[in-house]
């Protein structure tokens, strides 16, 4: 009889964990995984890409620098990966296209209603196009504020008495 050969568990945070995509042991997994890529037919490189994308997405709401990233930089993204113009994509989503070219822009947000569409077309969660822009709104706002050291329980507390 045949012996099964064993498999090898990988290493610690090798697919086990989440990793940072700034290290060299990202880089070195996203390179195998963009060999296999090349192997693939064009659909289920389309596919892969706008995965990546949307990863890319969720990662932008993870990191802590300084990087302002729109949910209008993503939307360009997905546009621009599937060779569709904001025209076109205006017209199919029902908007006018100088709207859409100003969330393109990042000089307007979207909406509920339309974080909705565009989850519906992209396979997204309409909240993640409208964490982006929270999050992008909450490091305006804390800019103009300046230092919020200053606001705390104990504080409160201490002047509360």
């Amino acid at each position: 009889m045949k012996k099964l050969k064993q498999l090898e568990e990988p290493e610690i945070g090798l697919i086990t964990e989440p990793m940072d995509s700034n290290t060299e042991e990202f880089k070195k997994f996203q390179a195998i995984i963009l060999n296999k890529v090349k192997e693939q037919s064009k659909e289920k490189r389309l596919e892969i890409e706008l995965m990546a994308l949307k990863i890319k997405m969720e990662d932008y709401l993870k990191d802590e620098s300084e990087t302002v990233k729109t949910a209008g930089d993503f939307l360009k993204s997905f546009l621009l990966l599937l060779n569709i113009t904001q025209k076109r994509f205006a017209e199919y989503t029902g908007i006018e296209p100088t709207f859409l070219s100003k969330i393109v822009n990042g000089e307007r947000v979207i909406n509920s209603e339309y974080a909705l569409i565009i989850s519906k077309i992209f396979s997204t969660e309409p909240l993640l196009w409208l964490e982006i822009q929270a999050k992008n709104e909450l490091k305006i706002v804390e800019k103009k504020l300046g230092t919020l050291n200053k606001y705390s329980l104990q504080s409160l507390m201490q002047v509360s008495k």
